[in-house]
């Protein structure tokens, strides 16, 4: 509220956590801190989804603007859904046209090309040494 605001901005009170270091600037702060940080409160997609927690109600709002809100992209071989055009190419694609981006170093295959360029760096370091 106002009241507290001003407290905290002007006349320094603040609100100690009293399980960790955390000091917050107004109470309300300090509750939704100690549900997400101390009590594992995750907020949950009140969709069809179960996939997606988030600790942070900014992060949810997302999510579902994201995921669920707005233009979709349906797949006319499968149950999948997109929001982007792009993503609906990719997974085309990879599902039902075999596009794949194998590995030139090792028997891997990546669905998208991002894929491989982390396999690749993670796998086989940024640059490779072919043995003599």
């Amino acid at each position: 509220n106002q009241n507290e605001n001003k407290k905290s901005k002007h006349e320094g009170v603040q609100y100690p956590c009293d399980q960790c270091d955390y000091t917050a600037p107004q109470a309300e702060s300090l509750k939704k801190h100690k549900e997400i940080k101390h009590e594992g409160v995750l907020y949950k997609v009140r969709y069809p989804c179960d996939h997606y927690a988030a600790t942070e109600l900014v992060d949810l709002k997302k999510h579902i603007e994201k995921k669920h809100e707005g233009d979709q992209y349906p797949c006319d071989q499968c149950d999948y859904v997109s929001t982007q055009p792009v993503c609906l190419k990719r997974h085309k694609e990879s599902k039902h046209d075999g596009v794949c981006y194998p590995c030139d170093q090792c028997n891997y295959m990546a669905t998208n090309s991002g894929y491989l360029k982390v396999h690749k760096e993670i796998k086989h370091g940024s640059i490779y040494y072919p043995c003599d």
